[in-house]
């Protein structure tokens, strides 16, 4: 997964997981203090667990630890459910944590990863947002993937 820059691996988010490949639970720089890219708290595959409160403060303790001040959340509704554990939705949550937020909400498993008008919302969002800058989806992987790059490019 890791196509980043410098390679600069930031912190492994707090899950139960087991998978045979933990660096797709990493948060890693892309652009060195600019642009990191991960995946959404409490992440444990492709099982759609309901996500706990703590797990998602862990998550932004660590996230903030490492500087991050600003989020795209690239989720969906169908997944923005499973934080429904929270006291308020994850966006509002996120951002009373003292992050400044941009949502850009995508379905997961889309060919191609993300449309055209997602790709211009995601880099419109980057651009005004406070940097460091942290892109997630749900693993990290296909929307993050294509987001970061497209940034990149820009």
């Amino acid at each position: 997964m890791d196509d980043s820059i410098d390679g600069k691996t930031l912190a492994k988010p707090h899950t139960k997981t087991t998978r045979a490949e933990p660096a797709e639970d990493m948060l890693s720089w892309v652009i060195s203090g600019k642009l990191a890219r991960g995946s959404r708290p409490g992440y444990a595959g492709e099982h759609g667990q309901l996500v706990s409160q703590a797990t998602v403060d862990a998550w932004i303790e660590e996230t903030r630890a490492f500087g991050i001040r600003s989020i795209i959340c690239l989720l969906g509704d169908d997944q923005l459910h499973l934080y429904q554990q929270l006291p308020v939705d994850l966006i509002s949550y996120y951002i009373g944590a003292g992050f400044e937020v941009g949502h850009i909400s995508t379905r997961d498993h889309q060919q191609p990863p993300l449309s055209p008008n997602d790709l211009e919302k995601i880099w419109m969002a980057y651009r005004r947002l406070a940097k460091p800058v942290l892109v997630h989806c749900s693993a990290g992987i296909d929307r993050t993937g294509s987001a970061v790059e497209y940034i990149r490019q820009q």
